[in-house]
């Protein structure tokens, strides 16, 4: 140290740069506290702080009313605590539940772009197409949904319960409703191809009933429903028999209902039986008896209807005592009966030409008009008497007959035959007999020409 400096001033370590003591020097006190903190003696290390009273605290505000309302409104049909127990899915992948998909209901809170946006609950929300509902819902209210998956951004992908859904390999799972279209057929029964994959629907979950010709599905889109999948082997197997059977269902009771006895109905002809024809009403089939297929006698119900043929009925009788609904319907009900405008034409006394379209013991049936048939008696047949009228008439045969009688309320007409024949003319002298029949009368000999003579003259009366 050189004179003149004052040793109080500054002050230095050597080797090291100059520090001001009083920040270099740490307070006594404060090292205690690191040395018993360092020891663990935190209770005795940290000096106590003077207490503290706490802030009065602030009263919560009150919710409003209808607040609470449009909560509870949101979280209608909502379970809180299968919400919390349920795993959160991660994005883009299928949601599936241990029974089946998933259906929940949620509100609809806007609809826009052609999508209808829902809510389930404060944290969940999701979009399904607007074209799946067959009118656009009601913004605020309620509806069922089928849960897809989770999109990219984390919303939910819906869709209407047994609506038609775009078919894609990886998001396929057994229950889901989809269209197909019919690529090829063999002796099992259609292949479909399903998202460029190629699926199988046997013959027997083609229709409900039985299809002699399946190759009419060739090249057509069909809806149908997943029954089996199996990705890794590449096996689908598809049912539209499935979804013939649910909608038939969906309208069987509503139409029950609804029948009454008179109402008229479009219905299509199922299957055609040698006793009638069973006739699908939507939902329940009917049978039209063969008597009320056509106001024309047939014999074979398949000469008149085939299965297909869309027709209107009316309803007979509408019968549910049993387990199974019995529906009778009619054909020729609704149709225009061609004999009363025929029998119009005719009237009593006229002579027609008719055509013999049946032979019975009684007598023979002449169709004489469009729907009229009229019964001539074996009795009118001929002058004479004839054991069975086979003997006289063939059927096929067109003959001239006379009208005797009509009655248009029954549609009967009687007939004769023999009104338009020459009687045969009786020998001379004949009389009759039992059964009208002619016997010769007596050859005249001499005592008949006596008895003749003598009473040819007037006869007188008296005693004589």
């Amino acid at each position: 140290m050189s004179s003149g400096e004052d040793p109080n001033q500054a002050g230095s370590h050597p080797g090291g740069p100059e520090e001001n003591p009083t920040q270099a020097m740490p307070d006594a006190a404060e090292i205690d506290r690191e040395l018993k903190a360092a020891i663990g003696d935190t209770e005795q290390a940290v000096a106590p702080k003077p207490a503290e009273t706490p802030a009065p605290r602030a009263a919560q505000p009150s919710v409003p009313s209808d607040l609470e309302s449009e909560i509870e409104a949101a979280l209608a049909g909502v379970d809180l605590d299968a919400l919390a127990d349920e795993p959160e899915p991660r994005a883009g992948e299928q949601i599936k539940l241990n029974a089946g998909r998933r259906t929940r209901t949620g509100l609809i809170v806007n609809i826009r772009d052609q999508e209808v946006f829902v809510e389930f609950g404060p944290k969940s929300q999701g979009f399904c197409p607007l074209k799946q509902f067959d009118t656009p819902p009601e913004i605020g209210g309620s509806a069922e949904f089928v849960v897809e998956r989770l999109d990219s951004e984390g919303m939910l992908v819906l869709s209407v319960p047994g609506a038609v859904q775009k078919a894609d390999w990886g998001s396929l799972e057994i229950g889901q409703t989809i269209e197909g279209r019919c690529i090829g057929l063999n002796k099992g029964g259609l292949e479909i191809e399903v998202a460029h994959q190629k699926g199988f629907m046997p013959a027997g979950q083609v229709d409900i009933r039985h299809i002699p010709d399946i190759s009419v599905f060739l090249g057509e889109k069909l809806t149908c429903r997943v029954t089996q999948l199996d990705r890794k082997r590449g096996k689908l197997i598809l049912s539209r028999r499935a979804i013939i059977e649910e909608e038939r269902a969906a309208g069987r009771e509503k139409i029950l209902a609804e029948l009454e006895p008179g109402q008229r109905r479009t219905a299509v002809v199922t299957s055609v039986q040698a006793y009638g024809a069973f006739a699908d009403l939507g939902g329940i089939d009917g049978l039209i008896h063969v008597t009320e297929i056509s106001h024309d006698r047939i014999r074979d119900p398949g000469d008149v209807l085939k299965a297909g043929d869309e027709l209107e009925v009316q309803v007979l009788k509408v019968d549910t005592s049993g387990e199974q609904p019995k529906i009778a319907l009619s054909r020729k009900a609704v149709v225009a009966d061609p004999r009363v405008e025929a029998m119009n034409e005719l009237a009593e006394g006229e002579t027609v030409s008719g055509t013999v379209t049946k032979l019975v013991e009684f007598g023979a049936f002449i169709q004489i008009g469009p729907g009229v048939e009229g019964l001539a008696h074996i009795s009118e047949l001929s002058h004479q008497r004839i054991p069975s009228p086979d003997t006289v008439l063939r059927e096929g045969e067109v003959v001239q007959v006379k009208i005797l009688s009509m009655d248009q309320d029954r549609g009967r007409v009687s007939l004769s035959l023999k009104a338009l024949q020459d009687r045969p003319a009786a020998p001379a002298g004949g009389k009759k007999q039992g059964g009208g029949r002619v016997e010769p009368a007596r050859p005249e000999d001499p005592a008949m020409r006596k008895l003749r003579s003598k009473f040819s003259g007037d006869l007188k009366g008296g005693l004589g």
